[in-house]
């Protein structure tokens, strides 16, 4: 302000001071204003540092702004904005250490301003900014920490083309911008941590998915194999069910034929020899066929066991001495190792004594002549300490290699291998003995010294309920008899030489036999002649089969004194139910033994009763 004549008043400077603060207040405020705004929307660190160094510098009056960041473990500064330098100086000073001897870093470490009023002190304190291209000429020098919740995160600083003091003002100017790029900064982290995990969470979310299309392929894909599958397994039952009965079917005629030169046949011993080679043939084709449709049931779990009290003893010594002839006849001593008392457990004596026959027919088998098979019953304690007994079947064979114990159980596997080794077999008797006695709760186990050293098969069969040994044990069911006389028998078979076969075997053991080739004969000669017996096959051509023969007798009252017996090829456990289901009394696969068929007749009951297998 001037006086009337044009001099200056003593009020004048300070009043233009004031103004001149006051302008500088509110242009501060007006900025304040613009880095609120524009922080509110920065995105990134990088836009943050650059709307406070754009806002920072010309409030301040500076040549020189940076803004940085403590990393993760608060080593290290990364700058986010370096202005008022040239390139070549902002990126050699994009990264350093926080205890690098610099004013930014310097208030990051200690968590202070730092302020420099004059280029000798800054030079003095900092001799490193002396060297650096775009600041080597400046003057004061400021640093400010940026703080959150009392952590620092990084730091800002302004550096001024000369000597500045700075006043309440400026220090509250930096103060504000300070906390507000502090703010911000923490918010865009949290915003970029939040971001990094919904980015996360839908890449997992993506990759779930596309593992639940992955799985719902998977699981279609295993639907069609388990699918291919069972229809492979229902047409691999089909085909061995019809294998079976193709090959059943020559079989029977060629049995009976045997059986008709034992009893009516020329004698000598030329042809004595040619007959036992003929029955053991057909025996040993008889065993393929069933260890081929057994191995298949078992591994199916088709098989069902009739269980029942036995004396495991007597049900060893039977089968040894069954098998003592084969043995005797190629050289081989059979020895018996067997308690003097019973030995009395749950199980099915028809399917141990296959088992126990597949034993013998394999050492058999494997020991040459003047070998010796010893089989033995010896008390056992089962893992889970409960009573059990082992039955071995030892020879002084050929032995086994370690390779081949291994696997020896295993379907079609053989003890011996190459051109000109093979003694005879498809390699299924053991795997049917290992799966019989697992469905009895047992195990099986191969022992052999080596090539030449004998084998040993142990199984190990869990025992019943105690029982005072010797004494109250029930014996086996025995059938009621119907008698052992002449029987009038119809035979229904459209197999010509299976039905005369079987008719001359008949008739030589006394019984009256009529025959017919056809479903529909069958059932006029029964009801003409009514017989005691009818053996009918059932896959008989045309359109009365087996099953309907039965059904058509089964449904006149005047068939109720005659047993109906399914003779057929078609051996599986559906098979038999399904002949139960018809009406047939009892079911008995081809070929049959005569002495099966004998004990079959002997043991029919005068009245009907349900289909039942007869053992073989």
């Amino acid at each position: 302000m001037r006086s009337t004549d044009g001099q200056p008043t003593a009020a004048g400077p300070v009043s233009e001071a004031a103004a001149r603060r006051h302008e500088r207040v509110v242009e501060r405020l007006l900025r304040l204003q613009s880095i609120t705004a524009a922080l509110a929307g920065a995105r990134t660190l990088s836009e943050i540092a650059g709307t406070i160094i754009d806002q920072g510098m010309p409030a301040l009056e500076a040549e020189v702004g940076v803004v940085a960041v403590l990393s993760a473990d608060g080593a290290a500064l990364r700058n986010l904005g370096f202005k008022g330098v040239p390139t070549d100086t902002e990126a050699a000073w994009a990264e350093y250490p926080v205890d690098s001897p610099v004013p930014v870093a310097e208030a990051a470490r200690l968590g202070a301003p730092v302020v420099v009023r004059t280029r000798e002190e800054r030079n003095a304190r900092y001799p490193v900014l002396a060297a650096v291209h775009g600041v080597e000429h400046g003057g004061a020098v400021v640093a400010f920490p940026l703080i959150v919740e009392e952590k620092t995160v990084g730091s800002l600083g302004f550096c001024f083309p000369a000597s500045r003091e700075l006043d309440a003002d400026d220090h509250a100017f930096l103060v504000s911008i300070a906390q507000q790029c502090a703010l911000a900064i923490e918010r865009v982290r949290w915003h970029e941590v939040a971001e990094q995990e919904i980015a996360h969470r839908r890449a997992s979310e993506e990759a779930l998915r596309g593992r639940e299309r992955q799985l719902t392929a998977l699981v279609a894909e295993l639907k069609q194999t388990q699918d291919a599958l069972r229809e492979a397994d229902r047409r691999k039952d089909e085909f061995l069910a019809m294998l079976a009965h193709e090959l059943r079917n020559p079989l029977a005629p060629l049995l009976n034929a045997v059986e008709l030169l034992k009893v009516a046949g020329p004698q000598g011993s030329i042809v004595e020899r040619a007959r036992t080679i003929m029955e053991r043939q057909v025996g040993h084709m008889t065993r393929l066929v069933d260890d081929l449709l057994d191995i298949s049931r078992i591994s199916r779990g088709k098989i069902a066991l009739s269980f029942a009290r036995l004396d495991l003893v007597e049900l060893v010594r039977a089968a040894a001495l069954d098998y003592r002839p084969l043995l005797e006849a190629r050289g081989v001593r059979l020895e018996l190792a067997l308690p003097d008392a019973p030995v009395w457990l749950h199980a099915d004596a028809t399917r141990l004594t296959q088992a126990l026959g597949n034993l013998l027919q394999n050492a058999r088998k494997f020991t040459d002549e003047g070998g010796v098979v010893r089989v033995s019953v010896a008390p056992q304690r089962a893992p889970d300490g409960r009573g059990a007994v082992s039955v071995e079947v030892a020879d002084t064979g050929i032995g086994m290699e370690p390779a081949i114990l291994e696997r020896i159980f295993e379907p079609f596997a053989q003890a011996e291998q190459g051109p000109g080794a093979s003694r005879g077999g498809l390699g299924l008797g053991l795997a049917l003995v290992k799966g019989v006695v697992e469905l009895h709760g047992g195990s099986a186990r191969a022992a052999s010294a080596g090539v030449g050293r004998g084998a040993a098969i142990t199984i190990t069969l869990p025992l019943g309920s105690p029982v005072e040994r010797g004494e109250g044990a029930p014996g086996p069911a025995v059938a009621a008899r119907g008698g052992g006389g002449a029987r009038r028998i119809l035979i229904i078979e459209d197999n010509v030489d299976a039905a005369d076969s079987l008719r001359l075997l008949l008739e030589r053991r006394g019984h009256a036999v009529s025959v017919a080739h056809s479903g529909a004969d069958g059932v006029t000669a029964a009801r003409l002649s009514a017989p005691d017996v009818i053996l009918c096959d059932i896959g008989l051509p045309g359109v009365l089969n087996g099953y309907g023969v039965v059904r058509a007798l089964r449904a006149e009252g005047g068939m109720t004194g005659t047993s109906i017996v399914a003779l057929t090829g078609y051996g599986q456990e559906d098979d038999r139910r399904r002949a139960h289901a018809a009406g047939f009394d009892a079911h008995v696969t081809k070929p049959v033994t005569p002495a099966t068929l004998e004990r079959l007749l002997a043991e029919l009951p005068s009245a009907p009763v349900a289909a039942r297998a007869v053992p073989e």
